[in-house]
C-alpha cells in the first residue's frame, strides 16, 4: 500500500540530511510517499549552487510530489509578525532589521508560492514571552502578510516553548488572530513533550489544523526532551500517537501528515532506508486508525 491509495503521507528531509536537496526527491517517493517538506536553507543552498526553481519544480513533476510545509519562521512572536526565516534566535545587527527581513519573508513567500507549497510553519517564541493578545497581533500581522501569495500560516506549538507549548494555548492564539489562512499544525512529539490533553485536542476546530508531523519521542522526562535530537519513528517510542492520529482521523482530518525526524543516530544509516521505515511507521498508524472506525 502507498500514499496514493487515499493517505496523504508525506517526509520532511530533515529525516534524511545525509543525501542532497536534489537526492531526497527520488528516495521519497521511492519509499512511498506522496509528499515533501521543503526546507528552505537547503533550497537557498541548491540555488546558490546555480541550480533554479525550474529545476526543483521538475524535481517535483519526475517523481510526482507535493511540497507539504515549508519552514521555517520563526521569532515573529513579539516582533510585529516580521520573522526569522530558517533562524532559531536573534542575534542583532544590521542584517536583522526589519527592513532587511521583510525582503527576506518576501523572497521566502514568492518562492514557496511558486513551487505550490501552501502551508507555511511559523513556530511559536522559545526565548521571549509576553502579551498573547500581542502575539495574537502578530500572528495576525504575519497571516496578513502572507494571503497575496496564497499561502497559509500554520502555528506551531513547541513543547519546550515558555509559553505556547499546547494545542489549548495555540488554539486560542489563533482564533484570537482570526484570519482565514492562519491555522495550526500539530506535531505529534510536540503533544508528548507539551502536555497537550486528548481533551483539548477533541475540541480545536478541525478545520483550523493545517498539517500533523508524526514523530515519536525517546523515553525520559520530558522536560528533558531535546527536539532536534530525541525523535524517534512514530510508534517506536513513549508518546502516545496512535491515540493522537486516530483521533485526528476520527475528526476527520483531511490533510497531509508529515514525519519529521530529527535523530543523530539515523544519519548514519542509508537515506532510503531512513524513507523506507518512516512510511511504514507512518503508514501502519493510518491502516490503525481506519480499523478503529470500523465497526466490529
Amino acid at each position: 500500500m502507498n500514499a496514493s491509495s487515499g493517505e496523504r503521507l508525506a517526509l520532511s528531509p530533515v529525516a534524511i540530511p545525509q543525501c542532497a536537496f536534489e537526492d531526497a526527491f527520488g528516495i521519497v517517493a521511492k519509499a512511498g510517499f506522496g509528499g515533501i517538506g521543503l526546507r528552505y536553507n537547503l533550497l537557498e543552498d541548491y540555488l546558490d549552487r546555480g541550480h533554479s526553481l525550474v529545476e526543483v519544480k521538475n524535481l517535483l513533476r519526475r517523481f510526482d510530489l507535493t511540497f507539504t510545509e515549508g519552514g521555517f519562521l520563526a521569532e515573529w512572536q513579539f516582533h510585529g509578525g516580521v520573522p526569522l526565516v530558517c533562524g532559531r534566535k536573534r542575534q542583532g545587527g544590521p542584517e536583522e532589521a526589519s527592513e532587511v527581513l521583510m525582503k527576506r519573508l518576501q523572497i521566502f513567500l514568492q518562492r514557496c508560492a511558486e513551487l505550490g507549497c501552501v502551508n507555511i510553519t511559523a513556530a511559536a517564541a522559545l526565548h521571549e514571552t509576553g502579551d498573547l493578545a500581542k502575539a495574537a497581533a502578530d500572528f495576525a500581522a504575519l497571516c496578513e502578510i502572507a494571503r497575496p501569495y496564497g499561502l497559509r500560516i500554520c502555528l506551531e506549538f513547541i513543547g519546550s516553548a515558555p509559553q505556547v507549548r499546547d494545542v489549548k494555548t495555540a488554539s486560542q492564539l489563533v482564533e484570537a488572530a482570526n484570519q482565514p489562512n492562519g491555522g495550526l499544525v500539530v506535531d505529534t512529539f510536540f503533544v508528548h513533550q507539551g502536555g497537550t490533553r486528548r481533551t483539548d485536542l477533541a475540541v480545536v476546530p478541525i478545520d483550523r489544523i493545517l498539517n500533523v508531523q508524526l514523530a515519536d519521542a525517546k523515553p525520559g522526562p520530558r522536560e528533558k526532551l531535546n527536539m532536534l535530537e530525541d525523535r524517534l519513528f512514530p510508534g517506536e517510542g513513549v508518546a502516545h500517537v496512535q491515540d493522537v492520529v486516530s483521533l485526528l482521523y476520527q475528526r476527520g482530518y483531511a490533510g497531509w501528515w508529515t514525519v519529521e525526524l530529527f535523530n543523530p543516530e539515523y544519519r548514519t544509516l542509508p537515506a532510503q532506508e531512513v524513507a523506507d521505515k518512516a512510511f511504514r511507521t507512518a503508514m501502519a498508524l493510518l491502516q490503525n486508525a481506519r480499523k478503529d472506525m470500523q465497526p466490529s
